[in-house]
């Protein structure tokens, strides 16, 4: 039994995200390789020892990495399953691996089965739908109790590449990604200006748990916008009740104006300072990562914020390293000043070219 970590990301980005995984485990001190092939929406980390393989899982938390969206603990690739019953072999497979994981446990959080979001694997998706329910059946009938809460449980993930070859795989929900595919499927709210509005969306719930939305995005708070028109991003605090200035020469949306929550600002988004602190700043300007990470910098040394989101835009080959670059600035200029600090990055789904960073000065 040979087990290996697996990361989804999104198409693309596999180099960054391969980059990323093996600089992660390098600094844990574990020896291994990655395979990443283009445009297939995966990585797959294998460890020279198998302890190591494990120990790296339990220790791992999804946002420790920016480019992946999704970490399972998985087994070697199965191939040439039969056209029909194929729950039997699977299930016999799954314990095969994972028995001694689950500890004589028969509890499972959930089952998601899966494809990649890539291209090539959209078909497989229609598949994984039917293949559901009778993958749960053959668990429950071999005494497998799935979602009772009460238990603190693994969630079972099969990963189909085809009908006939798939990973199975153990995520830790509490560590990992929530979401089918590591995707979450918001809807676009029909009065927001643009879509961008998603990424703002996505970002507060990646960043913070819903408490903490409570907390701090609440009626009466201040925001400034950067680079608002038409104002998918102001929208996300005005249905939340909080007060926008928006920073843009182009135009705001009529009905974001109108509610009197926008204050609408023809200036330059880099040489625009507020008189007085605000609870939040968002921006998500198309512009070098490098300049963006020097305004929020001086912005967060002046403390004229206490919560930043913001957009780094990545053209650029080597995208993980710009990203690391622009991170380590940040960082350098806040422990300077003596400033304590949360700093957290991610590949949203709804982003493409760039990351998403969320930045809360204490």
């Amino acid at each position: 039994m040979t087990l290996s970590l697996l990361f989804y990301c999104r198409s693309g980005f596999e180099n960054d995200c391969a980059s990323e995984v093996m600089e992660y485990v390098s600094g844990k001190g574990v020896e291994g390789f990655v395979k990443a092939k283009p445009h297939t929406a995966h990585v797959v980390f294998q460890g020279h020892n198998p302890d190591d393989v494990i120990s790296l899982w339990n220790d791992l938390q999804l946002s420790d990495l920016i480019f992946v969206r999704q970490i399972l603990l998985c087994s070697s690739l199965y191939q040439d399953l039969p056209e029909k019953n194929r729950t039997v072999p699977l299930f016999k497979a799954f314990e095969e691996n994972f028995s001694g994981i689950l500890n004589g446990k028969k509890y499972l959080d959930d089952l998601f089965i899966e494809a990649l979001d890539a291209d090539e694997y959209k078909e497989v998706l229609t598949f994984c739908k039917k293949f559901t329910s009778p993958m749960l059946s053959e668990l429950k009938k071999n005494g497998y109790i799935i979602g009772d809460k009460n238990q603190r449980a693994l969630r079972l993930h099969i990963l189909f590449l085809n009908g006939q070859s798939c990973y199975i795989g153990l995520c830790a929900p509490k560590k990992a990604s929530l979401w089918f595919m590591g995707i979450p499927r918001l809807k676009f709210p029909s009065e927001a200006p643009s879509r961008s509005t998603l990424k703002l969306e996505e970002a507060f719930l990646t960043f913070l748990n819903e408490s903490e939305r409570e907390e701090r995005l609440k009626t009466g708070m201040t925001a400034v916008d950067l680079g608002a028109s038409p104002g998918g991003w102001t929208y996300q605090f005005v249905r939340r009740d909080i007060y926008v200035i928006a920073i843009d020469n182009g135009e705001m949306a009529s009905p974001l104006v109108k509610t009197g929550l926008v204050e609408h600002l023809k200036e330059d988004g880099f040489k625009y300072r507020p008189y007085k602190p605000v609870d939040w700043l968002v921006c998500d300007m198309v512009e070098r990562p490098s300049r963006i990470a020097k305004l929020i910098a001086e912005w967060a040394v002046r403390k004229m914020a206490r919560e930043f989101i913001f957009n780094l835009k990545l053209p650029m080959k080597k995208k993980h390293a710009e990203v690391k670059e622009c991170l380590n600035f940040i960082t350098e200029e806040l422990n300077c000043e003596g400033i304590t600090f949360q700093l957290k990055c991610k590949h949203l789904y709804h982003d493409r070219d760039e990351v998403t960073v969320w930045l809360r000065l204490k």
